[in-house]
């Protein structure tokens, strides 16, 4: 019994540590928001100018960068923004494929989606500084 309970905690103690260790820290989360914006920026061009290529490699790093962000507001307890990280990995995902489809119409649905979530984050967990910065609230 005793052998059990040791190996329970041992187990639940090394799911711990890996959560901690999936999380980003908050230098590194606000060097993926920054990716976050450039990569965003280009985007409406994308789909603008039809660039399915390009559309496809910048909206599949949006979504590698979104699930990189779960588990630093997961670990911060933060359930509303890692729902929107979730949301936003699934709909620049979308992105990616509608672009490779070409179907330009999805691409601007999910462009849409992305940007719902970025505003509802912003909104909710992100202070603008007087110097113009910004940090997370």
């Amino acid at each position: 019994m005793n052998l059990k309970l040791i190996f329970l905690a041992a187990l639940l103690a090394s799911s711990i540590s890996a959560l901690s260790a999936d999380a980003l820290d908050e230098k590194q989360f606000q060097k993926l928001m920054k990716e976050v914006g450039d990569t965003t920026k280009r985007v409406k061009p994308g789909i603008e100018s039809k660039d399915a290529d390009q559309l496809n490699k910048d909206a599949a790093r949006l979504a590698e960068i979104y699930k990189q962000t779960v588990p630093f507001w997961q670990h911060r307890k933060v359930d509303d923004a890692a729902k929107w990280s979730q949301e936003s990995a699934a709909a620049a995902s979308a992105l990616a494929l509608a672009a490779k489809a070409k179907d330009w119409d999805k691409a601007t649905q999910h462009f849409r989606e992305l940007g719902k979530n970025c505003k509802a984050c912003h909104d909710a967990h992100r202070e603008k500084l007087e110097d113009g910065s910004s940090r997370i609230k």
